[in-house]
């Protein structure tokens, strides 16, 4: 038996990256999840993947930018099952680059889905979850809206306001049964991440360097405290960001 068991969940892109490792952390917990992915070959694959493990997982195609797409989602989920118990809103992307010349299309595509794309998620998920009086929604925003990352200025934005999005939230619904809470990653060894190195922009050997413990996170490990901030063991929190960083914010100093 699993602490999640009978439990519907929403994880949106959760096609690759930490979305996919919270959905299948989520799925070997007991919960039914849905893969919602703007990709459909990713959303496809994740579900195959999950699937043949054994796990229950469906995809559904969702733009978190268009509010006609996440209310058909909400809705889809609500008309099938009668309820949503957690939400994750994982969807994002990086752009980075010197802020004189970053592109305005770059900084609206990266607010739009960061920032606007889970007030949206939000409020159509809270909707459902208000109505029932129960309900988790958790927001996955970043070390990185936390403090300076030069070059980052849309993306350390858009997570710096997810931080404030979760506290304000989560006070206004905490006595209506709906919890709101943050988990903030240090660098994780993603697929994203790899392409980074790969690219040149980012080096693993300065990141494991930077980081006290002395190591990139796995997905793993943002996975695991997903799953705990969703169950019943994490009753009593709400309107908060809980950092998995390996030390890195709390370290605000040279590489050790």
């Amino acid at each position: 038996m699993g602490e999640l068991d009978g439990r519907i969940a929403i994880v949106t892109g959760a096609g690759r990256g930490i979305g996919f490792g919270i959905a299948k952390r989520l799925c070997e917990a007991g919960a039914e999840v849905i893969i919602a992915e703007f990709r459909q070959e990713l959303g496809d694959e994740a579900v195959k993947s999950l699937m043949d493990s054994g796990h229950k997982a469906h995809f559904q195609q969702v733009d978190v930018t268009n509010a006609e797409s996440v209310e058909a989602l909400a809705q889809a989920v609500k008309s099938q099952y009668g309820r949503i118990d957690i939400l994750v809103n994982n969807a994002g992307l990086a752009e980075i680059g010197p802020t004189e010349t970053f592109p305005l299309d770059k900084w609206n595509l990266q607010i739009d889905v960061m920032l606007n794309g889970v007030f949206i998620c939000t409020q159509a998920v809270g909707r459902v979850m208000l109505e029932q009086h129960k309900g988790v929604i958790l927001n996955i925003s970043s070390i990185g809206g936390l403090g300076a990352w030069p070059m980052r200025s849309a993306y350390n934005s858009a997570k710096a306001a997810v931080i404030s999005l979760t506290e304000n939230i989560g006070c206004e619904w905490a006595r209506r049964g709906v919890r709101v809470v943050s988990v903030a990653p240090g660098v994780t060894r993603t697929a994203m991440l790899q392409q980074l190195v790969d690219e040149g922009i980012a080096s693993l050997t300065q990141y494991n360097n930077r980081a006290p413990m002395g190591r990139v996170a796995e997905v793993e490990e943002i996975a695991k405290v997903v799953q705990f901030l969703v169950s019943d063991r994490a009753s009593y929190i709400t309107a908060t960001t809980v950092t998995v960083d390996g030390g890195w914010t709390a370290w605000g100093n040279l590489p050790l």
